[in-house]
């Protein structure tokens, strides 16, 4: 009976080990091809719901040695976006906030680490919320 419980315990083990080892290739970041050719790699798209004069903010990883895109898209006209990145300790590093509007901001980090991206709106004045697709993409640096 003792050598069927340990079997038994052995086995669970096992397939928890196996499940958490899926879970951990999940949570892996998707990084998938764009254009082979310039070797634009996509890192993360977000669908956001942004309302007239609001403000969006996110962190996400970022490696030196790499072109980045911030890329705003809207399908409907009279909005203006603008877009600014920062160090973790809030160092501006690309975009001119409010001082310019863009949707597609490029920029390259100074070293490896966690950075933070700005999307501030302004749009319609009646208080619907806007569908916006934001996207970050890279690809190494061609000089």
């Amino acid at each position: 009976m003792t050598n069927q419980f340990i079997k038994s315990n052995h086995i669970r083990a096992i397939i928890l080990f196996f499940g958490l080892l899926g879970c951990l290739d999940i949570l892996k970041a998707q990084v998938i091809d764009i254009n082979p050719n310039v070797q634009w790699k996509y890192v993360r798209s977000q669908q956001l719901e942004l309302k007239n004069k609001s403000t969006y903010q996110y962190e996400f990883p970022a490696e030196k040695g790499y072109d980045y895109i911030f890329s705003v898209t809207i399908n409907e006209s009279g909005i203006e976006t603008y877009v600014k990145v920062f160090d973790i300790q809030m160092k501006p590093i690309a975009g001119e906030g409010i001082k310019s509007k863009t949707n597609q901001l490029q920029f390259r980090v100074p070293a490896n680490g966690t950075y933070i991206v700005t999307l501030a709106y302004r749009g319609p004045d009646y208080n619907e919320s806007t569908p916006i697709d934001f996207t970050l993409i890279r690809r190494p640096i061609v000089e």
